[in-house]
């Protein structure tokens, strides 16, 4: 567990409030993108009958542009995404990168211990800057863009359309499993049925194969560093409208206990996951399970 000693009063407050600043600017978009629909292209009745295609459009705008580069570029990431480096820098082998969204994560895997990528991205409207991004970082030869989600019955079948053989041992033998490494960063808060997901994605590992882990989870107040105030905001921002607004995701998911059961009664090897900024409404879960050889 972490032991991350919490901030100053001032910044557990903001930490508090950190959701509500993501999702006004979030609502922004989409109020942006219903207005252009109404009074831009005409199609009066598209808040109401186009709903799903609107938000898809409005997030896939809100998060091109918060995950725009920092103004410098050498900076060292701040608060929880400076989780993510010392993770996905261990990537290896065939990696699957589950919604990679714009490709932020992109420049920490260049390694040459990767030999192929796949980014399962469902939200069409990122792909450009995704494709972008991966000439950019110098791994478009070995990056794939998937328009799917993560689950099974749409991941399977867009692995076997990218005619690269991904899939061939796994045909055989499901036991072979897929990957070496799987990506889980910031998304199996917005996965559908994240339990049933994440047993899927145990099943896609290769014996030995590791799951990476950077998430923001539950508040869980009861523990001796959560907090009540934390949960409290969670449930609040919920009913507010969340989840409608920010690309489906939650933000009272426990997703520790779900990846620790994914694998049933003796499936991990090792599980290390740590809890960081227990005290916000955003609490992080980090770390790496490593599926048994055998």
């Amino acid at each position: 567990m972490s032991n991350q000693a919490p901030p100053p009063l001032k910044d557990q407050v903001a930490g508090l409030f950190e959701p509500a600043m993501l999702m006004a600017w979030a609502m922004s978009h989409y109020l942006r993108v219903c207005k252009e629909a109404v009074f831009t292209k005409g199609q009066v009745f598209a808040p109401i009958f186009q709903s799903t295609k609107l938000r898809d459009e409005a997030f896939g705008k809100f998060w091109v542009e918060f995950t725009k580069p920092r103004d410098d570029p050498n900076a060292e990431p701040v608060g929880s995404s400076a989780l993510i480096p010392p993770i996905l820098k261990t990537a290896q082998g065939i990696v699957l990168d589950i919604g990679p969204g714009t490709g932020t994560q992109m420049p920490l895997l260049r390694s040459k211990s990767i030999t192929a990528l796949y980014g399962a991205e469902p939200c069409i409207g990122l792909h450009g800057e995704l494709r972008a991004k991966a000439v950019a970082e110098g791994v478009s030869e070995r990056y794939h863009i998937l328009h799917c989600g993560v689950s099974e019955k749409e991941l399977l079948p867009a692995l076997r359309a990218a005619g690269t053989g991904v899939t061939d041992g796994y045909d055989s033998d499901a036991a072979n499993g897929i990957f070496d490494t799987i990506l889980c960063v910031r998304v199996l808060c917005s996965v559908p049925e994240m339990e049933r997901t994440t047993r899927e994605l145990f099943g896609l590992l290769k014996p030995g194969g590791r799951l990476l882990v950077t998430e923001h989870v539950v508040n869980k107040w009861g523990s001796a560093k959560g907090s009540v105030l934390g949960r409290l905001a969670q449930a609040v921002y919920m009913f507010l409208g969340w989840r409608f607004y920010v690309g489906d995701c939650c933000l009272d998911r426990d997703i520790e206990g779900a990846l620790r059961k994914a694998a049933g009664v003796d499936g991990w090897e090792s599980v290390e996951l740590e809890r960081s900024f227990e005290w916000s409404a955003m609490p992080y879960l980090s770390g790496i399970l490593t599926k048994k050889s055998t």
